[in-house]
C-alpha cells in the first residue's frame, strides 16, 4: 500500500529524496527555508510512515530515504 504524504510535507520529501547521503534536520530548514519544527515534523512523519530511516551519530539525527 503506497503510503500518501501530505501537502505540506512534499517538499521536505522532493529533498530527502533527492540527495545521496542522510539529511538532518537543520540542512533542511536550511534549504528549503523553513521552521526547524516543520522539518523536524515531516522528518519524523516519514519515519513513522517507514519510508524512510533515522539513526543517532555523534548525537546528531540524520534521516535518510529507505531503500
Amino acid at each position: 500500500m503506497p503510503v500518501k504524504i501530505p501537502p505540506e510535507y512534499e517538499k521536505a520529501w522532493n529533498y530527502l529524496c533527492s540527495r545521496k547521503t542522510p539529511a538532518t534536520v537543520k540542512q533542511v530548514r536550511k534549504v528549503l527555508l523553513i521552521s526547524e519544527t516543520h522539518a523536524r515534523r515531516a522528518l519524523d512523519y516519514f519515519v513513522f510512515a517507514e519510508i524512510a530511516d533515522r539513526f543517532d551519530k555523534n548525537s546528531v539525527r540524520f534521516y535518510k530515504v529507505k531503500e
